[in-house]
């Protein structure tokens, strides 16, 4: 017996089996990336922390016309592990660690207001697969 199109049917026929199972599924991870970015958003901590970055860039970039920013975009922070000292020995990154030690240590666990953050990550929506 030949049954006309049967791929096709299976195909249906599996996503309408999986669908509820992948919405709650997608649900689920929709909420953790959505409270980790309110996390990230709301945390005093990370925005001081930011704040410091920028008057860091700042003050290395001053006299330039990028010595006045008023902000950054985030891969800009990639650089702070990557400008070293001419000694080679201290990067941007130690530095400003060193200064947040010395003038600011309340600031160091900012990580505690980022509690969904290491959930969020698991997650990516870019290229989400149907099957």
């Amino acid at each position: 017996m030949k049954v006309p199109r049967v791929e096709s049917k299976l195909r249906v026929f599996s996503f309408k089996i999986q669908f509820m199972s992948q919405v709650i599924e997608f649900k689920k991870s929709l909420k953790a990336v959505n409270s980790a970015c309110e996390e990230v958003r709301k945390s005093v901590k990370l925005k001081e922390i930011m704040k410091k970055i920028l008057f860091l860039g700042n003050t290395l970039n001053q006299g330039t016309a990028r010595g006045s920013a008023i902000g950054f975009k985030l891969d800009s922070l990639l650089k702070l592990t990557d400008t070293r000292a001419s000694n080679n020995k201290m990067s941007l990154m130690h530095y400003l660690c060193k200064v947040l030690t010395d003038r600011s240590p309340g600031l160091l666990d900012f990580y505690l207001d980022l509690v969904s953050l290491e959930a969020a990550t698991k997650y990516s929506f870019s290229s989400h697969k149907v099957n």
